[in-house]
């Protein structure tokens, strides 16, 4: 049985990682760079092709598609399922994934709790908002990563200076209320309806963002039962059998505040000494061989 694994360019540890557990189950294993990626209609027919290799001829794909190439990807994503292909998520969750508005609007039609959040593209639109929240709030860009784009106002003066940068760059305005808590968060790690690996990630000192990319600190974490169902939930509503849903404990008790459809497992396997990247193989090859049957 072979697999393909759609990512980026430059590969990191994540896609490293499964390409060495791959090589143990599966017959052969190909990565496949997106933006290489061609695209062709012929005949009435398509193909999807990298270096005279098809697509099509895999029988497990592994998506790993960043937001750089989500317009892209979801497109790769639609032509595959056309042509029969079973994925662990689908081309609308990618979309959905990677604008977090979105995220939280679709997880909080749910029932499943979110931070309060506001968004607009003109300042103008949103500064009533700015009298309803408690102060520090959250600002951020829909599209950040590894916790870059998000920005705290501990005022309304600094809060409407931020809008104003950011409708000066035509980027859209998105609040959020601030969770008050220690400067921690947990991440929990989905594979096929399970939760298999858990950490809780602590921002280092001064500062309130506890990303593992930014100097967090990621610790072992035994989830609550709550936890894992709120995870459990997020990742089938969102419909991706792979993801890591990070949720954070405020006064009112547990909100999921992203959902990650490329999420990164380094601090994961360091911290809760799981092996990540195994866990998800075996998936792929478990399901390989259902679709197949």
């Amino acid at each position: 049985m072979k697999l393909a694994i759609l990512g980026p360019l430059s590969r990191s540890y994540e896609e490293i990682r499964v390409i060495e557990e791959a090589a143990k189950v599966f017959s052969s294993t190909s990565y496949f760079a997106i933006p290489q990626i061609n695209v062709e209609i012929r005949k009435g027919n398509f193909a999807l092709t990298y270096k005279n290799k098809d697509l099509m001829n895999y029988e497990v794909i592994y998506p790993r598609i960043p937001r750089t190439y989500k317009k892209f990807g979801a497109t790769i994503l639609s032509l595959l399922q056309q042509g029969g292909a079973q994925l662990p998520i689908t081309p609308e969750s990618l979309v959905l994934s990677h604008n977090k508005f979105l995220t939280l609007l679709l997880l909080q039609e749910r029932d499943i709790p979110v931070p309060e959040t506001y968004m607009a593209v003109k300042r103008e639109t949103l500064e009533h908002a700015l009298e309803k929240l408690d102060y520090p709030l959250v600002m951020k860009l829909i599209y950040g990563s590894k916790g870059a784009g998000v920005m705290f106002a501990d005022s309304k003066q600094s809060a409407v200076s931020v809008m104003d940068a950011l409708e000066r760059f035509n980027e859209p305005i998105f609040v959020e209320e601030f969770i008050k808590n220690k400067g921690e968060d947990v991440r929990l790690y989905i594979v096929g309806g399970r939760v298999i690996s858990s950490m809780k990630r602590v921002a280092k000192e001064g500062e309130m963002r506890s990303n593992i990319g930014i100097g967090g600190v990621g610790e072992k974490y035994e989830p609550t039962h709550e936890e894992k169902r709120m995870a459990l939930k997020s990742a089938k509503v969102l419909e991706m059998d792979i993801c890591g849903i990070d949720i954070m404990h405020g006064p009112n008790g547990p909100v999921v505040i992203e959902a990650n459809v490329n999420a990164q497992f380094q601090g994961l396997e360091k911290a809760d000494s799981k092996n990540v990247a195994g866990e998800i193989v075996k998936y792929l090859r478990r399901q390989g061989a259902f679709w197949r049957s």
